[in-house]
């Protein structure tokens, strides 16, 4: 009998540690593709399948992974990146210096560009490949953004990913072959991602739970929770008023945590620039718009939300961080800069121009849950100064859609920054135009140049003070409309162990990160 009851005890430890880690995704994953990582969504599943280059640590220090060293020459224009050795692909092919070589072309691609523009990578000025396991990188100009940009770089095999026009409809999309401690296991798709432990890992950074399953969370948020409450889900985002409840014992039954940090993102709306295509193209039209902004609104939810009126392109948690104290908007400036431009109050009450075109735009947004949101109260102030907005909800990724496509006025969508501000280079500048990234399409060429400037500055102090002026100008034009800054919103199950937050607000991107979760009994 003894031996029996612990035969069953044995069989029930080995049927726990089989349990993958359900983690709650809040749309569909486009690719697992490292070249294409244009949404956070992605990178979550992407940081267990791939290795980087370097990685982070939990302290947000560079670390190495694929790479046993760097060596950078003292003028800083050489680096001699060492791959470790043994390294191999999934498929059991080494993981070689030609690889990187060849991941670093394709980032240059047309149909990358318009997914994804990892612009300090690509604007290295060569890499050679130097035997199996040796890269040399040579810069034009030093780089101050070195180690984010290799911290950035994903490596590919390059037999492997032979991309296409299309390359979003590659067939390893979903089958990726990586260098990570997970594999993704046949079936993969869009809304349901399944990875398991990969005995032939060999890197620094292993995984401790055995598999993890990612599901797009329904787009009911009232089933979602049923979800959560059922235990369908060890980890997921919350919206905040769930979050509020769950804070305060009402919600959950006991068996979920509520869990919140502060993120590097921002609340945004999103203006098209292009004057061909909208009314937008005009900047004093866009300064008008930035005086509506709903700041009473988003002052009064404060208290439940925890966030705060964004005024800097780069968030709190970026060194290039600059708090402005500047004046609250005002209505009544809106319609001082609308007369100045031109724009007079028209018999409905919606001001024309003097050729008669009604300033009417058309707003996306996505369903909102919990009740009045951002967008209606921005759409209601600019009502009383007498500019129409169509406001159109849709499902939550459609208005990053739209806006990649330039079709209507204002994008209302969230963004996650990086860690360097020459990430965001592409949002803003003229080659981000051109290659896709830039979906507002504005355009200044003190802007690009600060840019290019700020990517070689080594000096920090003279750096930071570049990325100011950036943001001052970006301020001025007003490309964007930002909101508050973000605050990640998650709830975990009891069990759950091992979640902790990178320098970004992520548990993901640095090591251990997910690698480090495990369940509890």
């Amino acid at each position: 009998m003894r031996l029996k009851w612990m035969l069953s005890f044995c069989l029930a430890g080995l049927l726990w540690a089989g349990q993958p880690i359900v983690v709650a995704l809040d749309k569909p994953v486009q690719s697992l593709n490292p070249l294409l990582l244009a949404r956070e969504v992605e990178v979550q599943v992407v940081d267990l399948v791939f290795d980087r280059l370097v990685g982070l640590d939990e302290r947000g220090r560079f670390v190495p992974q694929l790479l046993e060293s760097w060596v950078i020459s003292k003028d800083g224009r050489t680096i001699l990146l060492k791959l470790r050795p043994g390294l191999t692909w999934h498929d059991g092919s080494p993981i070689e210096a030609e690889d990187l070589v060849a991941t670093w072309r394709m980032l240059s691609l047309p149909q990358v560009l318009k997914i994804y523009d990892v612009v300090g990578v690509r604007t290295m000025g060569s890499l050679v490949a130097e035997g199996p396991l040796q890269v040399r990188i040579r810069l034009k100009q030093p780089r101050a953004s070195l180690l984010t940009d290799l911290y950035n770089f994903q490596p590919i095999p390059r037999r492997k990913y032979n991309l296409g026009a299309q390359p979003l409809q590659h067939p390893l999309n979903y089958a990726p072959i990586g260098s990570g401690p997970y594999r993704v296991l046949p079936g993969a798709q869009a809304r349901d991602i399944q990875l398991q432990r990969w005995s032939g890992y060999r890197g620094p950074h292993p995984g401790r739970w055995e598999a993890f399953h990612f599901r797009s969370q329904p787009e009911d948020l009232g089933e979602y929770a049923r979800q959560l409450k059922a235990g369908e889900y060890h980890f997921g985002n919350l919206d905040w008023f769930r979050h509020y409840l769950l804070r305060r014992g009402a919600f959950g039954e006991g068996n979920l945590v509520s869990l919140s940090t502060p993120a590097a993102s921002y609340g945004t709306f999103w203006f098209n620039c292009n004057a061909k295509r909208s009314l937008l193209g005009d900047p004093q039209i866009r300064r008008a718009l930035a005086e509506a902004l709903p700041w009473e609104f988003l002052g009064a939810q404060q208290g439940l939300r925890a966030g705060r009126l964004a005024s800097s392109v780069w968030p709190p948690q970026s060194w290039a961080h600059q708090q402005m104290v500047e004046p609250l908007p005002r209505l009544e400036r809106a319609a001082a800069l609308l007369d100045e431009a031109g724009w007079k109050l028209g018999p409905e009450g919606i001001r024309q121009d003097a050729k008669g075109r009604a300033l009417r735009l058309v707003m996306f947004s996505a369903w909102s849950y919990s009740g009045r949101d951002p967008a209606e109260a921005f759409c209601e102030a600019l009502k009383k100064v007498g500019v129409a907005i169509d406001l159109r909800r849709t499902p939550v990724d459609e208005p990053y859609v739209l806006s990649t496509r330039g079709e209507g006025d204002i994008w209302d969508y969230a963004w996650n920054t990086g860690l360097d501000p020459d990430n965001e280079s592409p949002l803003f500048t003229s080659d981000g135009v051109k290659g896709g990234s830039n979906v507002t399409g504005y355009q200044n060429p003190e802007v690009d140049r600060l840019f290019e400037e700020g990517r070689h500055e080594l000096d920090s102090e003279r750096r930071r003070a570049l990325y100011f002026r950036i943001n001052a100008l970006i301020q001025k034009d007003q490309p964007i409309l930002q909101l508050t800054y973000g605050t990640a919103f998650l709830v975990a199950d009891r069990r759950l162990r091992g979640v902790g937050f990178n320098v970004l607000g992520q548990t993901y991107g640095y090591v251990p990160g997910r690698r480090g979760w495990w369940l509890e009994k």
